[in-house]
């Protein structure tokens, strides 16, 4: 195999053939009689080393990122990583090195947008690579982060919030809250969607795949008759970032926490029912959530649980039980 560099208007270009027998054409992109030979060189040496030890002998981080891409992966953080790990070969990248590039990448964020914008990406691709048979297959350990404590709100907290609220908007945090839906499933509702006479809104798309229908209150339904246009989206929004600035003004404005759609919503949901002595598997069922368990260990927030363990036991301590007289 010998690859030719042959010039057309100035500008190199390669020809030849592959040690497979594959005929190439590539632009060099470069007017320098040096370049254009150096990447011949590179190119020639490459090929036989594909040839004699296969592509993943030889493939990129750079080169199976934009493949993946290609292939219709998520490229929206691959240019940051790329910069970092993209010259190195597939196959000697350790989980180590994929951790440490991240954290390059990103020196002063958070754990969580490290590991999401940099250890997944960089994990992705190399994957990818291995599905190609370029490599052996990566897990990457992402970097520890803290669990933020939820809030679980009531009534008083919304209340506080209508006045500065315009009516579509009360109407959409009062549904989530007495529904437990997620702002996406709210959103994506549209007015053929809602049926006020039976008191229930069904849910085409939610997250768990799964239609389904969601209740009403009385006061949801009289909200929602008042603010649903005559087609559309039910709300009235078109994306969520229409509500989140609105929802932070009015927090400041009526003195309270700003807690996002979700506390007050799913969160809220499943304490309250939490609280109202519901099963984890019934609060599942009752708010479209797949797993119980999920319920249990991530949306119950019981209230004053300290509390009322301590006012259970001092009644138990107040009125022991006399032993029988033998």
């Amino acid at each position: 195999m010998r690859l030719k560099v042959r010039w057309v208007k100035g500008w190199a270009h390669l020809s030849g053939t592959g040690p497979d027998g594959t005929r190439i054409r590539r632009a060099l992109g470069t007017r320098d009689p040096r370049q254009a030979e150096e990447a011949r060189a590179a190119l020639e040496a490459r090929l036989w080393k594909d040839g004699l030890y296969g592509p993943g002998h030889t493939a990129t981080f750079a080169e199976c990122a934009l493949a993946y891409a290609r292939d219709g992966g998520e490229a929206r953080f691959l240019v940051k990583v790329t910069e970092i790990l993209g010259e190195r070969r597939l196959q000697d990248i350790t989980p180590r090195d994929a951790r440490h590039a991240a954290r390059d990448v990103y020196p002063g964020a958070a754990p969580a947008t490290v590991n999401r914008q940099g250890i997944v990406p960089a994990q992705a691709v190399i994957n990818y690579g291995h599905a190609q048979g370029w490599c052996n297959p990566i897990r990457v350990q992402g970097l520890p982060v803290p669990k933020a404590r939820k809030t679980a709100v009531g009534r008083p907290y919304l209340d506080a919030l209508r006045p500065h609220l315009p009516p579509r908007l009360f109407a959409l945090m009062l549904f989530l809250h007495v529904t437990g839906r997620r702002i996406g499933d709210a959103l994506d509702l549209t007015v053929q969607d809602v049926d006020l006479p039976r008191l229930r809104v069904i849910i085409r798309d939610p997250k768990n795949g799964e239609a389904a229908a969601a209740y009403l209150t009385a006061e949801v339904a009289e909200l929602l008759a008042g603010i649903m246009p005559k087609a559309g989206p039910a709300f009235g929004y078109a994306a969520r970032s229409s509500v989140y600035g609105t929802l932070r003004r009015a927090c400041k404005a009526a003195g309270v926490a700003y807690l996002g759609t979700h506390q007050p919503g799913r969160h809220s949901y499943a304490t309250t029912l939490d609280d109202a002595g519901w099963s984890a598997k019934a609060i599942a069922d009752a708010g479209g959530w797949r797993s119980p368990a999920l319920v249990q260990n991530t949306y119950i927030h019981p209230q004053s649980a300290g509390e009322q363990a301590a006012s259970l036991f001092g009644k138990k301590l107040a009125s022991p039980k006399r032993r029988p007289q033998k």
